[in-house]
């Protein structure tokens, strides 16, 4: 596409923050007009106008996307395969394709149309606005959601972390400039976390809200939330692998490397454990070993071309208590040779053990598949991924297993952080359950 609708890329906005309830009020009830404006623009009109925007951002040469690579590698937070994996998602193909998988007739967001059972026609409404109470980690998940609500006809009211809102707001701007409409349907803000009348105004100015945080914060929001709110929780979540003794190769290990090194491995799709069974001609200790040269060679790979990952001092302190211990219970640790860049943990107790996260990760044997729910029962609740390296010959009873556990995906290794945008986030649909529908019976 012609670069000229993408020249003179500007700076990255600062969410606004708000410091009193009345400022959340204000800006919520801004975008009331907004968002009439949207319920009457063609389904069509939108996906046109983000397809187009996806397009410049998967442009390299585009001065927008160079301007805010630029800005996501001062803050530690570029990533140039995952942003090409996040915009693919949001062309035309892929738009239209979630649409008809979870409506089947996209027009049902336009009109009343035919029901596919039964007589009479039915249509579909989005919230008029919802709030989006967002992770900190993960700018796909901000930019995704918005997008779902713009396709749902929704305003959205985002609340982030103004440190990890940089992507976010580029994004908005890119949109501003293809259709200024729909990224007035969306603001940005932010608000101390004990704020809790800040917090409570919010919720009870919305008719939706999308929620992630990790079970604490969820309780903890809760009681502000009106009953008359329809909230969708996002809650803690853990994702890991398994890989049979066939495929315990290094062209595996390479790629359970890449799950692990994206996100900076604080996604819910990122591995913290990988089950490898034994009795392979590779054993789960050299497979181990495998993981850690793929992963020594993705950082040094990686530091030409972007910042490096950052690890909090708590994360710090639990790498380097594990790097100690692990020994004097019969493991073994295969390190980064400059601090703590990456970290395979080998243990020969198949216990499922977070990982302390900094790209570190747990490999664990295994005798049989059978054992795996005795070992994952605790965590059942929190299951999200599955990345498998398992032939197709054994690959059904594996799968069976691993959906009856409560898994949400399961996906080869290698593509744990590149889930299509008609994955069922969390097992759910990302438009279905943010709809209400209204059906026209004719006699």
């Amino acid at each position: 596409m012609s670069h000229s609708a993408w020249e003179t890329p500007p700076s990255a906005s600062v969410p606004f923050c708000c410091a009193s309830p009345q400022d959340v009020v204000a800006v919520a009830d801004g975008l009331r007009p907004t968002q009439q404006r949207l319920s009457r623009m063609p389904l069509d009109d939108i996906v046109a106008a983000l397809d187009t925007v996806a397009h410049g951002w998967l442009d390299p040469k585009t001065p927008f996307r160079q301007e805010a690579e630029a800005r996501l590698a001062a803050a530690g937070q570029a990533d140039p395969d995952l942003l090409a994996h996040l915009f693919s998602q949001l062309t035309r193909p892929a738009l239209v394709q979630l649409l008809e998988e979870e409506l089947g007739d996209p027009r049902v967001l336009d009109d009343f149309v035919p029901r596919r059972r039964g007589a009479g026609r039915t249509r579909a409404f989005g919230p008029g606005r919802i709030l989006h109470i967002l992770p900190s980690h993960v700018p796909d998940v901000a930019i995704l959601g918005l997008v779902c609500a713009l396709l749902t006809k929704s305003a959205s009211l985002a609340r982030v972390n103004p440190d990890r809102a940089v992507l976010l707001t580029f994004f908005l701007r890119s949109l501003e400039r293809v259709q200024p409409a729909l990224a007035a349907c969306c603001a940005i803000v932010t608000w101390a976390r004990a704020r809790v009348d800040i917090t409570r105004a919010a919720f009870e100015n919305v008719e939706a809200a999308i929620v992630y945080g990790n079970d604490e914060t969820l309780n903890d929001l809760r009681p502000l939330i009106p009953a008359r709110t329809h909230v969708l929780f996002h809650g803690h979540k853990v994702s890991l692998g398994v890989v049979a003794r066939e495929c315990a190769q290094p062209a595996v290990a390479e790629a359970t490397a890449r799950d692990v090194m994206a996100h900076n491995q604080r996604g819910c799709l990122s591995p913290h454990v990988y089950y490898v069974e034994s009795g392979g001609v590779c054993p789960p200790m050299a497979f181990a070993g495998h993981v850690a040269q793929a992963l020594d060679g993705l950082c040094r790979a990686s530091s030409a071309r972007r910042a490096p990952l950052a690890v909090h001092a708590d994360e710090a302190a639990h790498i380097w208590q594990w790097r100690g211990a692990l020994p004097l219970k019969g493991g073994r640790v295969f390190q980064s040779g400059d601090g703590i860049n990456w970290t395979v943990l080998y243990d020969p107790d198949p216990t499922f053990v977070p990982s302390p996260l900094g790209c570190t990760i747990w490999i664990k044997p295994i005798e049989d598949w059978a054992a795996l729910r005795l070992h994952l029962q605790p965590i059942a609740p929190h299951l999200q991924a599955v990345g498998v390296a398992v032939p197709a010959e054994r690959l059904g009873t594996v799968v069976a297993h691993l959906a009856e556990m409560g898994v949400c995906r399961i996906c080869p290794i290698g593509w744990m952080q590149r889930p299509p945008l008609t994955w069922h986030y969390d097992g759910r649909f990302r438009l279905l359950d943010l709809l209400r529908f209204v059906d026209w019976e004719t006699a």
